[in-house]
């Protein structure tokens, strides 16, 4: 499509701290291919204590920035929804590089024939030295940021790359504000559910950090596996479903040492060794956070959480 004939576009980046890398985000988004004169980018500030305004470009008016007190990067989505102006919604996180031709690609992906009505684009991973050395970085590079499977297996796309139409957030609504993790997966799946096209885009793609450090992974994995409880309590509230997920995730922590100690995901035995250490306590989150889902359905929901979708 020639200028003309392209879509408008607003990109939504929600923030909490990380300036430095904010800037870098904001720097890629500058640098995009896509007709600057068609893009304009809200930031969110959620709750930062860091001078997130410092971050945006001095004299760019096509940067704004906006502020959300509700704690969750959906609930700063949603703020950044309520003033986006844009034919196109492309949602980025702050620690993210989106490559030069993110927007063109991804738009391009959004507009083919027959038309998509969202697009989950590619996430590389970015390893502080170039490639994964610790445990967490080998776990992450197995398991996190799978666009392509996210999309076939689960009808979804992480919002670190994702792109939409106005006209389908209408359709489907924005973003559940409640939820810490796993909006993304739910908001998809509501797409799904509407009968709308889904579409991978393996050349719209963004650079994420991956995390090195175990404390990292391990608050990252607890987010997750709260989001799948919070998620599944509305999907599914059955004691059955809960048990059968712990079962599944132990079942995993024991079988797999053994499995992975012949095929080792790297050649270097002792990062296996972390590996392992790192998959094994992520399946025993899934299964302690499996055993919260099924208190919460045998006693009801905790007082002041709610489990209902708006």
């Amino acid at each position: 499509m020639s200028a003309p004939d392209l879509p408008t576009v607003t990109v939504i980046v929600p923030v909490h701290n990380g300036v430095d890398l904010l800037r870098g985000c904001l720097a890629s988004l500058r640098a995009q291919t896509y007709p600057a004169e068609l893009v304009d980018v809200v930031v969110v500030d959620n709750n930062s204590t860091e001078d997130v305004a410092s971050a945006l470009p001095a004299g760019d008016s096509r940067f704004r920035l906006l502020s959300e007190t509700r704690k969750g990067s959906y609930a700063a989505r949603n703020k950044g929804l309520e003033s986006a102006t844009g034919e196109v919604i492309a949602f980025t996180d702050a620690d993210c590089s989106p490559h030069p031709d993110w927007l063109e690609r991804g738009v391009a992906a959004l507009s083919a024939a027959p038309r998509a009505d969202m697009v989950a684009g590619a996430i590389a991973l970015r390893f502080e030295h170039g490639a994964a050395r610790t445990g967490p970085e080998v776990y992450e590079e197995q398991h996190s940021f799978k666009q392509d499977w996210y999309l076939a297996e689960r009808k979804f796309g992480a919002t670190a790359n994702v792109l939409t139409w106005r006209a389908t957030l209408d359709r489907v609504g924005v973003f559940d504000a409640s939820l810490q993790s796993r909006g993304d997966a739910q908001w998809g799946q509501r797409v799904a559910a509407a009968g709308l096209r889904q579409r991978y885009a393996a050349d719209a793609v963004v650079d994420h950090p991956a995390r090195a450090s175990l404390s990292e992974i391990i608050s990252k994995q607890v987010r997750v596996a709260r989001g799948h409880v919070d998620v599944d309590l509305v999907d599914d509230p059955r004691i059955r479903h809960f048990a059968g997920v712990g079962a599944s995730h132990l079942k995993l922590a024991l079988s797999t040492p053994v499995t992975i100690w012949r095929r080792p995901p790297t050649p270097d035995r002792l990062r296996t060794v972390r590996y392992l250490g790192v998959f094994t306590a992520i399946r025993a989150i899934y299964v302690g956070q499996s055993a919260r889902g099924v208190a919460t359905v045998a006693w009801g929901a905790r007082p002041g959480r709610r489990v209902r979708r708006t």
